[in-house]
């Protein structure tokens, strides 16, 4: 059992145990687990209670005494029309159990099926502390009369099971799997079977058959589009409406076939009583936030009545007297006479032509494009391709072919997606299509890795097209203007990809003139966001993007395209400037849990919860959130962060104490270059370099340094500090002083800690060091709150100051150790020194200074002091008057 079930079963089992108890009764809907929580339960307690199995069934519910047959064998005719007969027989078959100290448990399985006299007797045994009950049953029609009297008049304790929550979820596959799932795939699972363990086990048997799910680099994850319904699961759920009327049966197709209904068009066509039965029955809810529209409850029914519907009836009820896709109950007709003109919303467009393709509708071809396009952007092109290939004209248009190449680039055939596109640029007239035809070969152009020329090829495209329009239409002064802004931002655009932060100085000073098209405001807005965070000012940027969202809803269908980008951008600014919460909420805001978005795009939120976890110093749970992000972002990285992502994962594993985790993705590290901008990849070389640190190599802080130094001089303030910050971690204190010039303008609780160390640190102000500690402790940055004690105890002499700065030091880094999915590092203490790091201290023991050990050794002093900050940690002093002490090495270490 996982999760929440396994508290559930040990609740029930004690309450069970107590000496008064008289029974339980599980109520959940069908294949949510009960029995198998039953038996959980039941194996809590067989060590003091024998269970005797009774199972209910539909087809001995109208014979007295069914279910206890297996214990009434002997029972002659006559007597079994007695209940005291009965009663004697039930006693005699169950005689050892009673000598027994403690009553048989009676575990009663689908107790709603039960005959009445079967759950009389049961529970007069009960009631006469003979047995104990335990019993599962269905909501609807819930317990037998006897059981559900007795739950009201709290005999029988009453426990709901709830379905298997997201973390449940996760469990259960990884359990099944062997592995961990990608935390989209396990979204999607939970979404699409409402975590019914039932069909959640069958659904991961169909799809493991199918070779949809696969494991890579070892989590799992499901390849391709949402997953179709095998014959098992149809069957099965059809199985569970095989007694609704016709006239139930005829409302659930109508909604399963058309989506969401209005409630006023259903009622117009379906008696209230069917509706009100369906709606008790939990089969079909109305979302009062959305319009008053009906749709089925649980989506695999959708999916499964679809599945039965053939076409001419699909049709049939879509249009020929039923309710139209529109909802309008409108008689005959087809769809296109119900809906003369599609919807303008991207949302109800794509369902909109799914419910058409179904029903087997005519649609005309440029609806049917306008579909291909609005599925691709959102993440859809399992409808992408089925609006296409419905497409009529024989002869491939630009739109036809971007869209063809964008289902082919989504899909993994790169190659195959570029020659698309090439050749839709190539007879492109429209800026827009050209425009789209960009933002594909920027997707593409990470992937194939061949140096962006093909993207600037297609920009410069986009560029001629926009001149030929304003030609073509005459060329007045603001649409010249616009053309001019469009082409500016393209620059700046590609100089920020390449890592020249500096270009993006403009877009900040510059106010962007309120008559510019939507689209050239919206990309203003989106590169200066873009540039301020890399810059160290997110906060700065999370409200610049908040300027933007009033741009999409104003035109969420043109603007699409820009849609991920922006989002993307809001979500890594409020990671950066630590606002974790509002980055989860502003993700479920932006991908509602029925768009694709949310389980494609749901390594953001592995990126979210591993961040939050390394400011916490909880490294081996972010080793595990940002390795589920690393594999989420090799398929679909929108904003090129995969360099970035990867190599924050090699350090959380370094810092675990998962050197094969971390050796992986340092080995990884290079041949992934070209998948991220240049500003991801430099952070990820930050990272990476020091997680070689945090193994020992002895020139990573040489490298942190060259980091450092390329990415300040480019404006790319947040890789220096990165690369900084790490180098000061690792023992290079003169990284201290350019670490606090470089965050001096840095906002957001994250950034804004980090400059308040490093300026006390470099200043050796102990008191404002101290006072930074605790409000680090606060805000839950260990790590730094560690660190800021550490360095206020180098400073000043030694005496009782010293001394608690020392005990509170100790107490934190306890503290450090103890977190739930803490470091997995063994504590400090007992780490074994080097040969080298044995001889410093050796040497400042003997009571050499810095330069003296340095010119002894032949290296920097810096080196030095280096091994002197590693070694403090791994004996877990910070006094350099500790080393000299008579014994300062622990004996577990070589003299």
């Amino acid at each position: 059992m996982v999760g929440r079930r396994a508290a559930l079963a040990r609740t029930v089992a004690e309450g069970l145990a107590a000496p008064d108890a008289m029974g339980a009764v599980l109520v959940g809907e069908a294949g949510i687990g009960k029995t198998a929580l039953a038996r959980g339960i039941s194996r809590h307690l067989q060590d003091t209670l024998r269970v005797l199995p009774v199972r209910g069934a539909a087809g001995l519910r109208t014979v007295p005494y069914g279910a206890l047959s297996r214990y009434l064998v002997g029972l002659t005719p006559a007597d079994s029309e007695s209940p005291s007969a009965v009663l004697r027989q039930f006693l005699r078959g169950i005689t050892p159990d009673l000598r027994a100290q403690a009553p048989p448990l009676v575990l009663v399985d689908d107790a709603h099926a039960l005959d009445n006299e079967s759950a009389l007797l049961i529970m007069q045994l009960a009631t006469a502390r003979k047995v104990k009950v335990l019993a599962t049953a269905c909501p609807l029609p819930g317990p037998v009369e006897e059981f559900a009297r007795a739950g009201k008049d709290g005999l029988l304790a009453h426990h709901v099971v709830e379905p298997l929550t997201l973390p449940d979820v996760r469990e259960l596959c990884s359990h099944v799997l062997g592995g961990p799932l990608l935390t989209g795939t396990a979204r999607l699972l939970a979404t699409t079977t409402r975590g019914n363990p039932l069909l959640l086990t069958m659904l991961l048997e169909q799809l493991r058959a199918e070779g949809r799910l696969v494991a890579s680099n070892g989590v799992w994850r499901l390849r391709g589009p949402r997953p179709a319904l095998g014959a098992p699961l149809t069957d099965l759920l059809l199985h569970g409406l095989r007694e609704r009327s016709d006239a139930e049966l005829a409302a659930l197709e109508t909604v399963a076939v058309e989506g969401r209904v209005p409630l006023a068009s259903l009622e117009a066509v379906v008696e209230r009583g069917v509706l009100a039965r369906l709606a008790q029955d939990r089969l079909i809810e109305v979302d009062p936030l959305n319009g008053q529209s009906v749709s089925l409850r649980h989506p695999l029914h959708a999916e499964a009545l679809r599945g039965s519907v053939t076409a001419a009836r699909a049709l049939d009820r879509a249009g020929n007297g039923r309710i139209g896709i529109d909802g309008s109950g409108t008689g005959p007709g087809t769809v296109g006479d119900a809906l003369p003109h599609p919807p303008r919303d991207p949302d109800r467009l794509a369902a909109w032509t799914a419910s058409a393709l179904r029903t087997s509708s005519p649609v005309a071809d440029a609806v049917l494009l306008r579909s291909a396009r609005v599925a691709n952007r959102l993440h859809d092109p399992g409808l992408a391709q089925e609006a296409l290939r419905a497409v009529r004209d024989p002869a491939p248009t630009p739109s036809y072919l971007l869209e063809t190449a964008w289902v082919q680039g989504t899909g993994g055939n790169r190659q195959l997606a570029r020659v698309l596109l090439d050749e839709a640029l190539r007879t492109a007239e429209d800026p827009a299509l050209a425009r789209d035809g960009a933002a594909l070969s920027l997707r593409l152009d990470r992937h194939l890795g061949d140096g962006g020329r093909a993207l600037h090829a297609d920009v410069d495209r986009w560029v001629e097209l926009l001149d030929a329009e304003a030609d073509r239409r005459g060329g007045g002064p603001q649409e010249r203007e616009a053309a001019g802004a469009a082409v500016r931002l393209l620059s700046t655009a590609v100089e920020i990809l390449g890592g020249t932060l500096r270009a993006a100085h403009g877009l900040e000073t510059a106010p962007v003139p309120p008559d510019l098209p939507q689209e050239v405001r919206l990309v203003h807005h989106t590169l200066l966001a873009h540039a301020l965070t890399r810059s160290g000012r997110p906060m700065a940027a999370s409200r610049v993007l908040d300027e933007s969202r009033p741009i999409l809803e104003e035109d969420p269908e043109h603007l699409l395209t820009y849609r991920d980008a922006v989002s993307g951008e809001l979500l890594l600014s409020l990671i950066g400037g630590g606002a974790w919460d509002r980055a989860r909420e502003s993700f479920h805001r932006c991908y509602p849990p029925e768009d694709d978005g949310a389980f494609l795009l749901s390594g953001w939120l592995d990126l979210i919860d591993g961040s939050r976890s390394l400011h916490a110093g909880r490294f081996g749970e972010a080793r595990g959130h940002l390795l589920l992000a690393v594999e989420a972002f090799r398929d679909l990285d929108g904003l090129h962060l995969l360099e970035w992502v990867s190599g924050a994962a090699a350090y959380a594993c370094a810092r675990a104490g998962d050197v094969p985790g971390a050796q992986a993705l340092i080995d990884a590290h290079g041949p992934l270059t070209g998948r991220s901008d240049a500003v991801a990849r430099r952070m990820g070389d930050a990272h990476v370099a020091a997680a070689l640190g945090h193994l020992g190599e002895e020139g990573a802080v040489a490298r942190l340094r060259s980091i450092a130094a390329r990415a300040e001089d480019r404006g790319s303030l947040l890789v220096a500090a990165t690369a900084l910050d790490h180098a000061a971690g690792l023992g290079d204190r003169t990284a201290l002083r350019p670490l606090a010039e470089v965050t001096r303008a840095f906002d957001g609780d994250p950034g804004s800690s980090l400059h308040r160390f490093a300026a006390a640190a470099a200043d050796g102000d102990r008191d404002a060091l101290v006072v930074e500690s605790e409000a680090s402790r606060r805000q839950g940055y260990l790590p730094l709150a560690v660190r800021c004690l550490e360095e206020a105890s180098l400073v000043g002499p030694s005496g009782a100051v010293a001394r608690g700065i020392d005990r509170q030091l100790g107490a934190l880094r306890t503290e450090l150790r103890a977190v739930p999915g803490g470091n997995a590092v063994a504590p400090a203490h007992e780490a074994l020194l080097t040969r080298g790091e044995q001889v410093i201290v050796k040497l400042v023991a003997a009571g050499h200074t810095n330069r003296e050990i340095a010119e002894i050794r032949g290296v920097s002093t810096r080196t030095v002091e280096g091994h002197l900050y590693r070694i403090f940690a791994k004996l877990g002093i910070s006094r350099r008057e500790v080393l000299q002490q008579p014994d300062p090495l622990p004996s577990h270490i070589p003299g």
